[in-house]
C-alpha cells in the first residue's frame, strides 16, 4: 500500500502540481523553443470538434458546443501560428533547423493535419450557413492540402534517409507521421463530398481512394519495424508510450474515409467507376474494407492502453508532453470509423460502442489541456532544453556502413574505408584467412 502511495504521489508532482522547478525565463527567450510538436494540440481540438459535429446521437446545444469548439480551434491555429512566425523572424535559422533536426522535422505533419481538420469542418458548420462560395472554397482548399502534403511526405522521408541515422532502439511510431497527412486526404475527401457537385465530387473520391491507401501501405511497412522494435528492444519509457496511439490512427481513417466516400457517392448518385450501380458496390466493398481492417485498430488501441496504463503505474518518470495529444487524434478516425461501420451494418452494439469512446475522448481531451497550460507554466515546455529541438541524435550519416561490424576502427576516416570489400563481409574474411596463411607460411620457411 505504501507503494502505491509514493508512486502516486510521484506522479502528482511530476504531472498536476504547480510548482515551478526551473529558472525564471523571459517569454522571448522561449519562443526560440516554440516547436511544431504544439499543433498536436490544434490537430486534437479539430479531432473534438470533427466528432462532436458527426456524433450521431444529437440534442439540443450539441451543435453550438461544437461550434465553439471549432472556432477555439481556430483561434489556437492562428495563435500557434503566430508564435511560430515570431520564433524564425526572430532566430533567423530556426526554420531551416527545425526542417533539418532528426526529431521535429516529423511533427510538421501535425501542423499539416490541424489545417485538414480545419477544411473537414468547413463542410461542418460553415456550409451548412454559408452561400455557395463556399463549395469552391472547399474545393480549392482540398487541392492545395492534396499538393502540400503529397510534396510533404516525399521530400520529409528523402531528407530522413538521406541525412540520418535511426536505429531500431529508437524506433517510434512518429515514423509515420510523415504519411499521415497525405492519408488524410481521403477522410477529407469523406467529409466534403457531399458539399460538392457530381463531376468535381467524382474527382475527389478517386484521388481520395488514391493518397489513402498510399498512407495505409506505408503505415503497416513502418507498424512492421515497430513490431520488431517491441519484439526484440522492449517498450519505449513510459512518458513517450502515448505516442504509440498513433498507431490506432491509420486503420480507423481508412475504414472512416472509405465509408465516407461511398455515402457521398451514393447521396448525389454519380457512376464512380464505369459499371451500373458502381455506387452501391463501392458501399459494399467500402464496408467489407473496414470491418476487415477495424480489427487492426481495436487491437492496437486496446495494446496502446495497457501499454501506457502499465507504464503510469510504475515507477519510472514521466513528463508530460504534447506528444500525449496523440491520445486524441488518431483515436478520432477509430471512433467514427465504429460509429459508420454501425450504421452500415445496422449494429447497435458498434453505434453504442463509438459514443462510449466519444465521451471518453472529450474528457480525455479536456485533461491534456490543462496538462498542457500546466506544464507550460511550471516551465517543462517551451523552456530551454526541455523541447524537441534539444535532442540530440545518437549517429549522424558520415558513412553508408557501420565499419566496427567489420573490424575497421569507428574513428578512421571515411575516405580510407574500402567500402566494396566492407559491403562483402566473406570476401573481407576470405582474405583474412589468406594473409593469416602466408604469414604462417612465412614463419614456417624461416
Amino acid at each position: 500500500m505504501a507503494d502505491v502511495k509514493g508512486m502516486l504521489r510521484q506522479r502528482y508532482h511530476e504531472l498536476l502540481d504547480w510548482q515551478v522547478k526551473s529558472p525564471h525565463v523571459p517569454l522571448s527567450q522561449r519562443i526560440k523553443h516554440f516547436t511544431w510538436s504544439w499543433f498536436a494540440c490544434t490537430m486534437a481540438t479539430g479531432g473534438i470538434g470533427l466528432v462532436i459535429g458527426t456524433f450521431p446521437f444529437r440534442f439540443r446545444g450539441l451543435d453550438t458546443i461544437g461550434k465553439i469548439v471549432y472556432i477555439f480551434d481556430i483561434f489556437l491555429l492562428a495563435l500557434f501560428s503566430c508564435c511560430m512566425i515570431v520564433r524564425f523572424v526572430k532566430y533567423p535559422g530556426t526554420f531551416l533547423g527545425s526542417w533539418k533536426h532528426f526529431q521535429e522535422k516529423f511533427f510538421i505533419a501535425t501542423c499539416l493535419l490541424s489545417f485538414s481538420s480545419f477544411i473537414d469542418m468547413f463542410a461542418v458548420y460553415a456550409m451548412p450557413n454559408t452561400g455557395e462560395w463556399m463549395i469552391w472554397v472547399i474545393r480549392i482548399f482540398f487541392y492545395i492540402y492534396l499538393a502540400v502534403t503529397f510534396l510533404y511526405g516525399t521530400f520529409a522521408y528523402y531528407t530522413i534517409f538521406r541525412d540520418h541515422v535511426y536505429t531500431l532502439e529508437g524506433a517510434a511510431p512518429t515514423w509515420v507521421l510523415p504519411i499521415f497527412p497525405c492519408m488524410i486526404t481521403g477522410v477529407v475527401s469523406g467529409s466534403v463530398v457531399s458539399s460538392q457537385p457530381s463531376a468535381q465530387l467524382k474527382n475527389m473520391v478517386i484521388l481520395g481512394i488514391m493518397f489513402q491507401g498510399l498512407g495505409f501501405w506505408v503505415y503497416l511497412l513502418v507498424y512492421s519495424i515497430l513490431i520488431l522494435r517491441f519484439f526484440t528492444i522492449g517498450f519505449a519509457k513510459p512518458a513517450e508510450r502515448p505516442g504509440m496511439f498513433i498507431l490506432v490512427g491509420p486503420a480507423g481513417f481508412t475504414g472512416l474515409a472509405l465509408i465516407n466516400m461511398a455515402r457521398g457517392a451514393i447521396a448525389t448518385r454519380p457512376n464512380i467507376f464505369a459499371s451500373a450501380n458502381s455506387s452501391e458496390y463501392f458501399a459494399f466493398t467500402s464496408t467489407f474494407l473496414a470491418l476487415f481492417i477495424w480489427g487492426l485498430g481495436a487491437w492496437t488501441y486496446c495494446f496502446a492502453m495497457v501499454s501506457f496504463v502499465a507504464g503510469l503505474f510504475s515507477h519510472q518518470p514521466m513528463k508530460f508532453s504534447n506528444t500525449w495529444f496523440a491520445m486524441i487524434f488518431p483515436n478520432v478516425g477509430f471512433v467514427l470509423c465504429t460509429v459508420r461501420i454501425g450504421q452500415m451494418i445496422n449494429s447497435k452494439a458498434f453505434t453504442l460502442f463509438g459514443h462510449i469512446i466519444c465521451v471518453i475522448l472529450c474528457i480525455m481531451w479536456l485533461i491534456l489541456m490543462y496538462m498542457m497550460i500546466r506544464a507550460f507554466l511550471v516551465n517543462d515546455l517551451m523552456y530551454p532544453g526541455k523541447d524537441e529541438d534539444s535532442k540530440s541524435p545518437a549517429e549522424s550519416r558520415p558513412i553508408a556502413v557501420e565499419p566496427e561490424k567489420f573490424g575497421i576502427p569507428k574513428s578512421q576516416p571515411e575516405n580510407s574505408l574500402d567500402v566494396e570489400k566492407a559491403d562483402n563481409p566473406l570476401d573481407s574474411a576470405n582474405h583474412g584467412a589468406d594473409h593469416d596463411r602466408d604469414s604462417s607460411s612465412t614463419v614456417h620457411h624461416r
